[in-house]
């Protein structure tokens, strides 16, 4: 199906004037809250969704070379699942940079570089829900991009000190070309996305009942949920973080809500401390995201999708 038609099937479109542009960077079977992410995006009538690229994930030790492999069979399962089939699935890059010089290429890093030189008007976002290696790779091969895209970024410990954070510590040299790139950066740290959390009752009531993509998202949920073994407190199979939906907020979300503050671009140490860098762009860091405002949306829009419940 052509995603016009479903969002169509749902009653919701906007005219093409009125659209952002989006590719989604997604690892996609590193956790279960990424489909979620991903689904809300292509849900989303403000969003026309370009492409979504598969990112790797926990790639820099020997034998892991195929995590990004694994997000992209994942994403086809997903693009499945919700029944789109004109949606870009792209392979992304199998590892981290090897230094802030480097220019790999992958199918995504090459239809980022054309999206962003394409003639279009309406501005481009990029949604990055894992390593930014593809991202940087593109901004390396291709540095007059990076003033033509916005980089939602889902990723680093809070202000100001930061530190070892699980989406920078993938690949650190591309957060350092991000920040030094002329792209402009929301950044959604660690003490914001973690605040997305809901509980497996919640998603069996909200998201199971909803067609073969609700079935889906919550099946991968639980059957993450039962195959890892979190310390105490952290994940106890009774409940999860939704943490990349939070770029669903930031692009959806109205700019006068005031959740958000600038800072200039850090340098970034090895152990992922914020340095000073007299001179570096400002950029836009999120304090919190309106969980309940994000959460309700997607469930709205899963249960339109699904059409009348049987």
């Amino acid at each position: 199906m052509k995603r016009e038609a479903l969002l169509s099937r749902m009653g919701m479109r906007l005219p093409m004037h009125k659209q952002i542009r989006v590719i989604i960077s997604s690892d996609v079977a590193n956790e279960a809250d990424d489909p979620y992410a991903i689904v809300h995006q292509l849900l989303t009538p403000l969003f026309d969704v370009r492409g979504i690229i598969a990112a790797h994930f926990e790639s820099k030790a020997p034998g892991t070379e195929t995590t990004m492999e694994k997000s992209f069979q994942e994403l086809c399962k997903l693009m499945k699942a919700i029944d789109i089939d004109d949606v870009p699935a792209l392979r992304g890059c199998t590892a981290p940079l090897r230094d802030v010089h480097d220019t790999p290429t992958s199918e995504g890093v090459d239809f980022l570089i054309r999206e962003a030189l394409r003639d279009d008007p309406r501005p481009l976002y990029v949604t990055a829900q894992g390593a930014l290696s593809d991202i940087a790779a593109a901004l390396n091969r291709c540095p007059e991009i990076g003033e033509r895209m916005t980089v939602v970024w889902i990723g680093g410990f809070p202000y100001p000190a930061g530190g070892a954070e699980f989406n920078l510590m993938q690949d650190v040299a591309a957060g350092r070309v991000l920040m030094a790139s002329k792209a402009a950066v929301w950044q959604l740290p660690v003490n914001v996305y973690s605040t997305m959390e809901v509980t497996m009752a919640e998603l069996a009531s909200r998201v199971r009942p909803c067609g073969a993509v609700g079935r889906y998202l919550y099946d991968e949920m639980e059957a993450y949920n039962l195959r890892n073994d979190d310390a105490p407190g952290l994940r106890n199979g009774e409940n999860w973080c939704l943490g990349d939906s939070p770029v669903v907020g930031a692009l959806l979300g109205c700019g006068w809500r005031g959740n958000f503050h600038m800072e200039t671009a850090p340098l970034i140490s090895d152990d992922m401390r914020y340095l000073p860098n007299p001179g570096g762009k400002e950029i836009r860091i999120y304090d919190y995201v309106d969980v309940r405002f994000i959460l309700e949306d997607m469930y709205a829009k899963l249960r339109l999708c699904s059409g009348p419940e049987t």
